[in-house]
């Protein structure tokens, strides 16, 4: 059982189960985890090949319907840092994750644990939010600053820990901390379990769109404006 486990938890591509042995990939996996999923991949199918097939054939089955019935854990590492980013003609350095604007989408299946390793490098403190998830017994997850968890200072890391139960759809996720959340955010994208269809014709391609605003000011000087004078901010 152990075996099982450790086998086929690492990341398996949401599209490729069945094909864990041979392209164990996953783009949301860090480096350590995709090496731990192509040895053990490896591990597996000398495995099988020492065992009658018959025997192999039931074993594999049983650990995809195990696998696919309880979700598998899946590893993103966020890097809260600055980038030059370029939009409507005019570059200027904003915050991003992983120097990304939009951020890196959040893939994962119903039943999945996620595991958020968020590191904060830039001179604001820094929390995220995980618009639309049910924190269930995880609220320490959810990622409202001073509410739920202190903001990360410069320099510190948090994990967020949370398994999606009982939703499908998209998403998104975004910094709760000041206005932050005007260039740190990006999508949350959760897919059936497997076997489990649509509600509707499956498409020929999925392509996520994040409506999001461009401002051309620094959104921590209108915010920190607005707090001093107790009026809207005005544009700078």
């Amino acid at each position: 059982m152990r075996i099982r486990t450790q086998v086929l938890v690492p990341t398996i591509h949401p599209h490729l189960a069945t094909h864990f042995s041979t392209r164990v990939q996953d783009r949301s996996a860090s480096f350590g985890h995709r090496k731990l999923a192509q040895s053990l991949g490896t591990m597996a199918m000398v495995i099988s090949s020492d065992l009658r097939a018959p025997c192999s054939l039931l074993m594999a089955t049983l650990m995809l319907i195990v696998v696919q019935a309880q979700g598998i854990t899946r590893h993103y590492n966020f890097n809260v840092q600055m980038a030059n980013v370029t939009r409507l003609c005019a570059t200027k350095s904003i915050v991003t994750v992983n120097g990304e604007y939009p951020g890196p989408a959040l893939v994962a299946r119903e039943g999945d644990r996620v595991l958020v390793r968020v590191t904060n490098h830039v001179a604001h403190n820094m929390t995220l939010h995980w618009h639309g998830i049910r924190q269930l017994r995880s609220g320490w997850a959810d990622g409202p600053a001073y509410i739920t968890q202190c903001p990360m200072q410069t320099g510190q890391s948090y994990l967020y820990n949370f398994t999606i139960t009982g939703q499908r759809g998209t998403l998104w996720w975004h910094a709760h901390i000041s206005w932050l959340r005007a260039t740190v955010y990006g999508a949350i994208i959760v897919l059936p379990k497997h076997g489990v269809p649509y509600p509707f014709a499956a498409p020929h391609r999925e392509v996520p769109m994040i409506f999001g605003e461009w401002w051309r000011a620094d959104t921590e000087k209108l915010v920190r404006q607005a707090l001093k004078t107790g009026g809207a901010p005005k544009y700078l």
